[in-house]
């Protein structure tokens, strides 16, 4: 049972950092947005809540510097996955 475990840990640390490793990159915040929400379906967003409240705080600014052209510039499956993952988050992101 306890190898069960070990081999859990060691694929959670190697999932943090290669996500970590998306982070740094930040070429497209979309796969940012796409991987929270894969991992938030996992269940396991308690394991990158830092993580996650950095790609949530960087989304919420680049939103909020200039909502038409973020608006116009994705799809409306991204524009609703950044809405809906930023309102999970504690921003406040205007409707409409």
């Amino acid at each position: 049972m306890n190898v069960i475990y070990v081999k859990q840990a060691l694929i959670l640390k190697e999932a943090k950092q290669v996500y970590k490793k998306l982070l740094a990159t930040d070429e497209e915040p979309m796969k940012s947005l796409y991987m929270i929400d894969i991992i938030q379906r996992l269940g396991i967003e308690n394991h990158f809540a830092e993580e996650i409240q950095a790609i949530l705080q960087k989304q919420y600014i680049i939103l909020n510097i200039n909502p038409t052209d973020f608006v116009s510039s994705h799809e409306m499956y991204e524009f609703a996955l950044t809405f809906r993952l930023l309102r999970q988050g504690g921003h406040y992101v205007k409707p409409g």
